[in-house]
């Protein structure tokens, strides 16, 4: 006990009940309940011209055949040496030679593929052929079966993001790894996903299982398409969200996405919420301010915004795009989404 708590009229009680593992809300109640959130990482910007010789790196002296998965993760260093870029959430680059098989598994927590330069490259999910063509956002839905391949002449690359870290601090995590040598998994079309490829329209009576979107495969073609035809929003930018087309919704119960184009040399108005989120630049090149940090970015870097930090973005030498991803979806389950806009 410190010497100001020593001095209290009521410390001699506090030091019993703290001896009987009982703590009193008076003297504490402020770090029980904060005024405000207050993230634990500061915004952190990871450069694609410092992983791209990495991923070539691994792609050469990693067999894919001796591990899980040829993937290489932005770590932020407030995490003390932790798997994690920011609260909740992972980013990271996959790499895959011509040929490769990346084995099949599942897992409890929720996934998205992006592809970046994955011209060649396909994802497996449960069963339906999801080819990746630049910009193309697959999904892996909690404990659906997956795995990838490069059926193409040149080495692949996606962006991948995954709330790994939530489930393990909730300590639910399961994993399930599949069958080897299994190539009836690899022998399969697009099966179900063709019944969700046209907006506006869904097979009648349909009634997909469960809350994760019937939607495996989101075509960077349409993005591109609608960003092209949206009016800016409030904050100066054109967002779209990615939904879950049964219900409206986010594509995923704990995983939200969305695709935005800023326009050259506007920057938007700062907004910030309760919510993470990890950003992809897909095109372009810009600058953003998100808190007191300031930092230059270009196609296929990636950054992070913290919970309750302000951000604003600009884009430089013409429009650009970002891909973000975040955990919204498990904070509007919990009643607890606050957004604000300067």
């Amino acid at each position: 006990m410190d010497d100001a708590r020593a001095q209290r009229p009521d410390a001699a009680l506090i030091a019993a009940l703290e001896g009987a593992d009982i703590h009193p809300l008076w003297d504490r109640y402020k770090a029980i309940t904060p005024i405000a959130p207050s993230a634990k990482d500061v915004p952190y910007h990871w450069r694609w011209r410092d992983i791209e010789p990495l991923a070539h790196r691994a792609a050469k002296e990693v067999p894919v055949d001796d591990i899980e998965r040829r993937a290489i993760i932005m770590a932020h260093p407030a995490f003390g040496g932790a798997t994690v870029s920011t609260s909740n959430l992972i980013g990271a680059f996959t790499v895959l030679e011509p040929g490769d098989r990346a084995r099949p598994h599942r897992h409890t927590a929720a996934a998205i593929r992006y592809a970046t330069r994955a011209e060649g490259a396909v994802t497996i999910v449960n069963g339906r052929r999801c080819e990746m063509h630049e910009g193309d956002l697959v999904l892996t839905p909690p404990m659906c079966w997956h795995g990838h391949i490069n059926e193409g002449k040149a080495r692949t690359f996606w962006f991948d993001s995954a709330n790994m870290p939530l489930v393990c601090n909730l300590d639910a995590s399961f994993f399930e790894p599949g069958a080897p040598g299994d190539s009836a998994f690899w022998e399969v079309d697009e099966g179900d996903d063709r019944l969700w490829s046209e907006a506006g329209l869904v097979p009648a009576g349909a009634k997909p299982d469960g809350a994760q979107s019937p939607k495996y495969r989101y075509p960077g073609e349409a993005t591109r398409r609608l960003l092209a035809a949206m009016k800016p929003g409030a904050d100066g930018a054109r967002w779209l969200r990615y939904v879950n087309p049964a219900t409206g919704g986010a594509v995923m119960t704990t995983l939200d996405c969305y695709a935005g184009r800023l326009a050259k040399g506007a920057a938007t108005r700062a907004r910030r919420a309760t919510h993470n989120a990890v950003c992809l630049v897909a095109a372009g090149e810009g600058r953003s301010t998100v808190g007191d940090k300031t930092f230059a970015w270009a196609q296929h870097d990636v950054f992070t915004i913290p919970h309750w930090t302000w951000a604003s973005h600009t884009a430089l030498s013409g429009d650009a795009d970002l891909f973000v991803v975040t955990d919204k979806a498990v904070f509007e389950r919990l009643d607890l989404v606050r957004e604000e806009m300067q």
